[in-house]
């Protein structure tokens, strides 16, 4: 009886410490290439006032953090969110770092805009950081599943 309990034991340590060493892989090149792909395209679809576009970069559950305002959830309301910016005439963002594992990475990344508010004649401008989670589809592109952005700006007094 001794001997079945401790071959029991040690099949289920073995098991469990398989389990534990079992990893996802690293991101490839060609995941580090899609994710840039999807990344870069943002500004440029926000540039081309082309809201559609740039909330198709987003999973259709995505969640939008933006400072100050409540989450948008999912695609259309991403949609409304960027389009409530109204006017943007420049818009950079720098990827620092990307890591990942399996289907999911994240970026940090900083940025520069300047927007005009819809109902607004004054350009707003700010600069800050941003950190996206990603999400791989089953195509194989990333898409942004979470997003959060902040300014680096103070609050206007």
């Amino acid at each position: 009886m001794q001997v079945h309990r401790m071959a029991l034991f040690t099949a289920v340590c073995a098991l469990v410490l398989t389990g534990c060493g079992a990893s996802s892989a690293a991101l490839t090149d060609t995941d580090r290439t899609a994710i840039t792909t999807t990344l870069e395209a943002f500004p440029k679809a926000i540039l081309a006032g082309d809201f559609k576009a740039a909330a198709a970069l987003w999973t259709e559950d995505a969640i939008a953090m933006p400072p100050h305002a409540a989450e948008a959830r999912g695609r259309a309301d991403i949609e409304k969110l960027f389009a409530s910016f109204g006017k943007t005439t420049a818009f950079t963002q720098n990827i620092v770092e990307t890591q990942g594992r399996g289907d999911l990475a994240y970026s940090r990344l900083t940025f520069a805009v300047t927007f005009t508010p819809a109902g607004s004649t004054a350009a707003i401008s700010d600069r800050g950081k941003v950190l996206v989670v990603l999400a791989r589809q089953t195509d194989g592109s990333w898409r942004t599943a979470r997003a959060a952005w902040n300014s680096d700006l103070p609050l206007p007094k």
